[in-house]
């Protein structure tokens, strides 16, 4: 069999998953299985696959159709430029939670002092790690409730040379955070990014593509807001005077959540920001 047999191949198994582009998933699964760039399959059409290469995207696929991400498959993910590991323990980085990264530099860029940087439920760790990596200057810690999450997110920070950098806390939302007098008495500010469960049950029944992952890093309680509701009543209990807090949320909850930041933070001011598709994406809160 040559790649583009095997490609073929592929892309009429893949069809039965209406992906947007078949294609592109069976080249970058073919890369993987061949360690190839997909460039040079692309140049090599005619090359022949081996029957053990065969054999291994075969058993790939059958994990496809069964509804697992590529990046479980594959082992991996790239965000903001950077690759990551992934596996059942964690979500799969999106695309869309670049936006929060994004935003957190700049809260950086407009504080001279010292911020601290502080991303709860980090999974796999891919927001504090491309903040650290990106940025030369700040106090960068990742809280997980899952010390299985964790383990993941200190191989990446590992994989990435930032082991020394990162601070990782066990524990549920801000808890580490709220008795912790080396964050609490110190005067820098504090951005939080809290990319935290927000699909309700029916949205994660109605979502076949992400039935592999982690349902308790997916689904935030009946309408999808649990965890925000518990993370903005631990916030009135840090004694900072500077805090940024950036909540990524489904663009349904754009006014729930407004709702919910009038009643339990109304000395807080927010606003909503758009993704790049328009939708109401993240919310930027300020204490």
């Amino acid at each position: 069999m040559t790649i583009s047999q095997a490609q073929q191949d592929i892309i009429l198994k893949l069809d039965k998953l209406d992906l947007t582009n078949p294609q592109l998933e069976a080249d970058i699964l073919l890369s993987y299985i061949l360690k190839k760039p997909r460039e040079w399959l692309l140049a090599h059409p005619e090359f022949k696959v081996n029957s053990l290469q065969i054999i291994n995207y075969k058993l790939k696929i059958r994990r496809r159709l069964k509804g697992e991400s590529l990046a479980y498959i594959l082992g991996h993910k790239y965000f903001y430029g950077y690759k990551f590991i992934v596996n059942k323990h964690v979500l799969v980085p999106r695309p869309e939670t670049e936006m929060m990264v994004d935003i957190a530099r700049e809260q950086r860029t407009k504080n001279k002092e010292q911020t601290i940087f502080v991303d709860v439920g980090t999974g796999s760790g891919c927001i504090i790690i491309a903040l650290a990596k990106k940025l030369k200057y700040g106090k960068f810690i990742a809280v997980d409730i899952s010390k299985k999450a964790l383990k993941v997110a200190k191989e990446n920070a590992r994989l990435h040379s930032l082991e020394n950098k990162i601070s990782f806390l066990h524990g549920n939302l801000l808890s580490p955070i709220i008795n912790n007098k080396s964050i609490t008495n110190h005067q820098s500010p504090i951005t939080i990014c809290a990319n935290l469960p927000y699909l309700t049950p029916i949205q994660l029944k109605n979502s076949p593509s992400i039935q592999a992952e982690p349902k308790n890093a997916l689904v935030g309680g009946f309408d999808g807001l649990k965890y925000y509701r518990e993370l903005f009543k631990q916030l009135k209990l840090l004694p900072n005077k500077n805090i940024t807090v950036l909540c990524e949320i489904d663009p349904s909850q754009s006014k729930a959540i407004s709702k919910l930041i009038k009643e339990k933070l109304p000395e807080c001011k927010f606003e909503i920001k758009k993704d790049l598709r328009g939708l109401e994406r993240l919310v930027i809160l300020k204490k």
